[in-house]
């Protein structure tokens, strides 16, 4: 069951989401290339995107910041690929199966039904090593 809430307001946050790294699978990354590319006609090169990064369960790979902010965010503070962005954005606020990230406004709006759901789904949807990794090293 999916619950809806209303949209967000980046205005209130300047797209605080984006300022954390979203790390990937090797698949989930050729998804989001594939998916970018129909949706968007871009043409993502994986290293110009994404850096390796190492954990205790292998290699991943992180959406490339600059200055703080996701690669992927334009001037307006808009995702440049909003409908297939990774999972991890879309549970946002949620960043871990039992945490919520408090400075979200949108976490303090959203209803309770909302946060268990999207808890859930990170529970189901984020790959099992990724949830288990405690630190990530840049390679």
């Amino acid at each position: 069951m999916q619950i809806s809430f209303k949209a967000c307001d980046i205005g209130r946050c300047k797209s605080l989401c984006c300022r954390n790294c979203a790390v990937l699978t090797k698949a989930e990354v050729s998804e989001l290339i594939t998916n970018a590319n129909k949706e968007y006609s871009l043409e993502l090169e994986p290293k110009k995107f994404f850096r390796k990064v190492k954990g205790e369960r292998g290699i991943y790979y992180a959406i490339k910041m600059i200055k703080g902010r996701c690669i992927f965010l334009n001037k307006e503070n808009r995702c440049r690929i909003y409908l297939c962005r990774p999972t991890l954005c879309k549970l946002y606020p949620v960043i871990d199966i039992g945490k919520v990230d408090e400075r979200c406004p949108m976490a303090k709006d959203l209803p309770p039904d909302a946060i268990i759901g999207l808890k859930r789904r990170y529970a189901e949807e984020v790959d099992e090593d990724i949830k288990a990794e405690q630190t990530f090293l840049f390679v």
